[in-house]
């Protein structure tokens, strides 16, 4: 088909710089490209590519002479005069590749240069440390294609419009300022407009039809003086930051303003201040997680959520009456509370600090099951670790426990509102002080500068000789010989301790091994990635956690043969292989003595041996578990059944709806404050978009 002639005005941009001229029917792609080479300094033949736009279609290739006959078909079937077209370099190309080919002899012609056969060696090679550093690609090297012709649309409407130009200006190396900013219209102009009467401008407003923002003119050529892209720029704005580290902040909540800091200048070659980081971030959990004022009032449709999806589950949301102020959250799911039953009779309590915005304190209960693994059975959410937050969540603890029927040893450190709760709510049930806390807490009385080391290593021997003695007469003596090492110190420390809350001599509940509250810890780290979080993402996530943990110990049990758990099998033949020397002689059904370096009496029928390290322990239950006496906590069968139900969650708008005006808590008048700003702040945005509804 003879094509009619057409000749049409080409406005080519490359690095922020553009040229006209006109392209007729006679032009070629070879024409192009030497006006191009010849016009933009720097820019050689065979390093670039072009890309022209027209309107539903901002990137076409335009390689080759068919694709520009292409290109005039269609401007003039669409009676377009101008064209758009984008010159970008290829990075580290030297010879374009496309249906017309451009080698090396003859780039050398085009330039006038004389072409040899020698081959022409890089001096880097040569150049050890000095030679020159190659450049890094830069995740930021596409934004210079964000902003190119009229007509462009930004379906996110003006923010995703001033996202990209303020990328584009940071790229190219510009700065801007608005003449013009709302929902409607965004006019920007370059800084240096007034003093150097730069005429770059670029106006887009609002498409009515679709709600997308639209370029409606655009002149992309600067008159001031040179741009350069520093690594510094005000453009570098906290919302910029904000859209770049969104998807990080969802996968790593805990990511530190340092190292955003640290990621910006690796990836994007730009510095930015501590500020923009923190800010950014900021900005960015807003996005992902919501106003974490309005988390709260998420609690509401959450309780209802969680009874009605997991059956058995234990959800309670206490606010203050008249003012409907959050005070406490408990939560335990229904697959945990029926689960525990088949774990080991353990609870491990503590509390850790959260982060978030309003603080607070998480409370949490762990237990353990037949193969060691830690198992989480409640947790809940106050303001602080005060008696009366420790005996409301005790309280809800002590309904789920009571029903079951069976007594629970109970491991905390020595919280002073903890230890009441517990003697008000579990009065008689067994209750270990954490050993380790007082061991660090004896420590700091015998400090090695003022003590030495010799000395506070001699405390903390003797001091855990009485803990573990399991005879009161073992722990008479070495009790006698600590207050004659550290004399009225380990008085004063040891007068304040009830020796039946940590010496195995005194206690009265079984500890299966356990001497401190390090599993608790343990749960803390576990859910430390969102103690950041407002309050619904940090009990969602931790849920999301436990349900996926669960599934990963469902299908591992799935595997076992054994009738003891793996980790309890291993011990049983550890502990075989050590008593293959030990003479047995039996007395009756159930009561045997055991000869090793001293004799011991065993009764299998009351459970108890006369060393009492079976009272004490309890883990020798794995002997009857295992020859099938009896069921427990210790088999594989036992650990699989504390796995059987899916903690699950459904949303939904049904709950969604259910979701009222909460205030969230606070621990001080700096707070109350900010919480009374923010919600006159909500009324007013709240009241602005209520009249424009009418």
């Amino acid at each position: 088909m003879q094509l009619m002639e057409v000749c049409v005005i080409a406005k080519c941009t490359y690095k922020s710089e553009t040229i006209m001229f006109s392209v007729s029917s006679e032009s070629s792609m070879v024409d192009i490209l030497k006006t191009l080479c010849l016009r933009f300094r720097g820019l050689q033949l065979g390093c670039f590519t072009l890309r022209y736009s027209v309107p539903s279609y901002p990137s076409c290739f335009l390689e080759t002479d068919s694709d520009l006959d292409l290109m005039r078909t269609f401007l003039l079937i669409s009676n377009e005069k101008t064209v758009d077209i984008l010159v970008k370099d290829l990075c580290g190309i030297s010879e374009y590749s496309g249906d017309f080919c451009v080698n090396k002899e003859l780039i050398a012609c085009e330039k006038g240069e004389s072409s040899c056969s020698s081959t022409v060696e890089d001096r880097n090679e040569f150049l050890g440390r000095s030679k020159r550093a190659s450049a890094k690609p830069l995740l930021s090297n596409e934004w210079e294609t964000y902003i190119h012709h009229v007509g462009q649309k930004f379906d996110g409407g003006a923010e995703e419009f001033r996202l990209k130009l303020c990328k584009y200006a940071l790229e190219v190396g510009f700065n801007f300022l608005y003449a013009g900013n709302d929902k409607k219209r965004v006019v920007a102009v370059c800084s240096n407009k007034k003093l150097e009467g730069c005429s770059w401008r670029v106006y887009a407003s609002r498409c009515e039809a679709t709600g997308s923002f639209v370029i409606r003119t655009l002149n992309n050529v600067h008159t001031c003086a040179g741009r350069i892209r520093e690594s510094k720029s005000k453009m570098m704005r906290s919302r910029v930051v904000s859209s770049l580290i969104v998807d990080r902040i969802r996968a790593k909540p805990e990511l530190k303003p340092v190292e955003i800091i640290h990621e910006f200048k690796d990836y994007y070659g730009i510095d930015i201040s501590y500020y923009h980081a923190w800010f950014g971030k900021e900005l960015a959990k807003l996005d992902v997680h919501g106003d974490e004022s309005k988390s709260f009032n998420e609690l509401v449709w959450y309780t209802d959520a969680v009874k009605e999806t997991n059956t058995g589950s234990l959800c309670t949301l206490d606010c203050e009456a008249g003012i409907n102020r959050f005070r406490r959250f408990f939560v335990s799911f229904g697959g945990c509370i029926a689960g525990f039953q088949y774990c080991i009779p353990l609870l491990f309590i503590d509390a850790t600090f959260l982060k978030s915005k309003y603080k607070g304190q998480l409370l949490c209960a762990s237990g353990k099951n037949g193969n060691q693994g830690f198992y989480p059975l409640a947790f809940g959410v106050v303001d602080s670790e005060t008696e009366e937050n420790w005996t409301w969540f005790l309280q809800h603890l002590a309904s789920i426990l009571l029903p079951m029927g069976r007594v629970v040893t109970f491991f905390s450190d020595r919280n002073q509102g903890l230890l009441n709760a517990m003697g008000f709510v579990f009065p008689g049930w067994p209750h270990s002080y954490c050993y380790y806390h007082l061991k660090q807490n004896l420590i700091s009385k015998y400090p090695k500068s003022g003590y030495g080391k010799l000395l506070q290593d001699r405390v903390i021997n003797l001091f855990s000789r009485c803990a573990y003695a399991v005879t009161e007469e073992e722990f008479k003596v070495a009790m006698e010989e600590l207050v004659i090492v550290g004399s009225s110190k380990v008085k004063a420390f040891i007068s304040d301790l009830s020796r039946d809350h940590y010496a195995n001599a005194f206690f009265k509940g079984m500890r299966y091994g356990e001497m401190a509250n390090s599993l608790a810890e343990s749960f803390n780290n576990w859910v430390g990635v969102f103690r950041d979080l407002p309050v619904l993402p940090l009990i969602e996530g931790i849920r999301q956690k436990l349900m996926v943990l669960n599934s990963q110990r469902r299908f591992e049990a799935e595997k076992w043969t054994t009738v003891l758990c793996p980790e309890m099998e291993t011990r049983l033949c550890e502990n075989a292989e050590a008593g293959r020397t030990w003479a047995v002689r039996r007395s009756n059904s159930t009561v045997f003595e055991v000869f090793a370096d001293y004799s011991v009496m065993v009764d299998l029928e009351q459970r108890t041996c006369s060393c009492r390290l079976w009272q004490i322990d309890g883990e020798e239950d794995w002997v009857l578990h295992s020859e099938g006496r009896e069921d427990g906590s210790f088999t594989s069968d036992s650990v699989a059944e504390s796995l059987k139900l899916v903690i699950e969650m459904e949303e939904g708008k049904i709950y969604r709806d259910k979701a009222k005006e909460l205030k969230p808590l606070f621990g001080d008048r700096k707070k109350q404050d900010m919480y009374v700003h923010n919600f006159l702040e909500y009324l007013k945005a709240h009241a602005r978009n209520a009249s424009k509804k009418v």
